[in-house]
């Protein structure tokens, strides 16, 4: 089970979107009812509260930090009564509103507030297993490798983010795991979903009782409801859209970044034998390479391998290339220089910025999203995102820039070079965006193979649009 604390809401009278002032009154309010009805060491404001400030810093991207977000309040919540306290004033004073579990997002705005009531889960961080039933208890505010250490004393493992400071908001999106290729995206393992609606009241979703519309909407539904020389681009962005179209091992999965740096790194994870490995990555290990550090690990070690710091500011950008049969390739010319091209503009845009002492680095990034993935996610009821199955699995794409330490804001010609990788890279139509991996303003949901299922469960759920109106989020609802 995983306790999963949305805003999904229903019955608001008010249908506009108050003015600043107007949503500095509305906070006000709230946070005044949530102090009386909670206390000041749960309810803390910047003048009251010893935790304040650590909250309103604790989010990876110093964008989203204090210097740009200062909350009205923030509620340290510690248990569901309060989420649904703090929800219940939130909805009577019509105010604005954000929820911040690991923090870890590069959307601006998306797990602070400014004028607003910032929900901190930092005090709700239990994991735990029940061998019995063979599931895994989650709160949100845990992270990925604090859960793992948790429960791989019991030989057992999360389908869950491969960054072990990667929080549980990755489930939101779908998330990226590497178990997908043999369980589907993280959040087709879902088993039960407490959520807390937007008046406070608290459903419990599964995949068989009233709210099982909401449960598959609530995967990837969003808070709505070794290393390589880059000489060798030409041979390992092929060997990537071969292994993401052709892999049917559901033990193989992988991941490569490059940056800045005149290196690829390609991260290959295998869930077997080291033959079997040899035989599912032989493109990848015929290419030559530097180093390698590649061995037998542990899943909880495998997850600690990578952490992405905390302290600068950072934005996403996101794309979707469709993977590229390798028996074919007279046909698959094209595709593979949507790979090339997707590099060759972030290399340009690395290159224009590379003396700029206000980004501290770049990275591209691509994820296969395998055929066995997408199998799976449909044999376990489907989620939102159902991506065209039968037509072999594609890459999700990952453009992320890190500014220097005291940039509060991306600067203009920097975000400008920025938009131009996104409105000109190269996308496959029809297959999804990865919405925890995508800028705050690309249309994600609208990707979705289940979008109009998602419209439907969203009016259902929140017919006055309460959650639209009053906290940052996917567009498309």
């Amino acid at each position: 089970m995983i306790q999963l604390f949305l805003t999904i809401g229903y019955r608001v009278n008010r249908l506009f979107m108050a003015p600043r002032v107007e949503a500095a009154i509305a906070a006000s309010g709230a946070c005044q009812q949530l102090q009386r009805a909670l206390g000041a060491s749960i309810v803390q404001s910047k003048s009251s509260g010893p935790e304040y400030s650590l909250a309103a810093n604790a989010a990876w991207s110093a964008f989203n930090h204090e210097v740009n977000f200062q909350p009205t309040c923030i509620v340290f919540v510690k248990s569901t009564a309060h989420v649904q306290t703090a929800m219940r004033a939130i909805y009577q004073n019509n105010a604005d509103y954000a929820v911040q579990s690991g923090g870890h997002s590069g959307m601006t705005g998306w797990n602070t507030i400014q004028d607003g009531v910032l929900i901190s889960f930092s005090n709700m961080n239990a994991t735990s297993y029940d061998p019995h039933t063979d599931t895994i208890s989650i709160q949100p505010g845990i992270n990925w490798g604090n859960a793992s250490t948790i429960v791989e004393p019991f030989g057992v493992a999360p389908v869950g983010g491969r960054i072990s400071n990667v929080g549980t908001g990755l489930l939101l999106g779908g998330g990226l795991s590497y178990l997908s290729p043999s369980q589907g995206y993280a959040a087709d393992n879902y088993v039960s979903l407490d959520v807390v609606l937007m008046d406070g009241t608290l459903v419990t979703a599964t995949a068989n009782n009233q709210h099982a519309d909401l449960f598959k909407a609530l995967k990837g539904g969003g808070n709505r409801f070794g290393i390589y020389p880059n000489s060798s681009a030409e041979a390992l962005l092929p060997a990537i859209a071969h292994f993401a179209h052709d892999t049917n091992d559901t033990n193989a999965a992988s991941w490569s970044t490059t940056g800045v740096e005149p290196v690829i790194q390609l991260e290959m994870f295998y869930n077997g034998t080291a033959a079997s490995f040899n035989e599912s990555f032989a493109e990848f290990l015929a290419i030559p390479y530097t180093s390698s550090t590649a061995g037998p690990l542990s899943y909880l070690d495998l997850v600690n391998e990578v952490n992405f710091p905390y302290g600068e500011g950072n934005l996403f950008s996101g794309s979707v290339l469709a993977g590229v049969p390798s028996n074919s390739p007279e046909s698959s010319d094209k595709l593979i220089n949507n790979y090339m091209e997707t590099y060759r503009l972030f290399n340009n845009f690395s290159i224009t910025f590379a003396n700029s002492s206000e980004i501290q680095s770049t990275l591209l990034s691509f994820t296969p999203v395998l055929q066995s993935q997408i199998r799976i996610s449909y044999e376990k009821g489907g989620n939102a995102i159902s991506p065209p199955i039968g037509q072999g699995g594609f890459s999700e794409v990952l453009f992320a820039v890190t500014y220097s330490a005291g940039v509060n804001q991306a600067p203009e010609n920097i975000e400008q070079g920025r938009q131009f990788w996104i409105e000109n890279t190269p996308r496959t139509a029809g297959l999804p965006l990865f919405a925890n991996e995508a800028d705050a303003n690309q249309q994600v949901l609208a990707s979705y193979g289940e979008y109009n299922f998602l419209r439907q469960v969203y009016a259902k759920y929140d017919p006055s649009r309460f959650n639209v109106r009053h906290t940052p989020g996917p567009l498309g609802l």
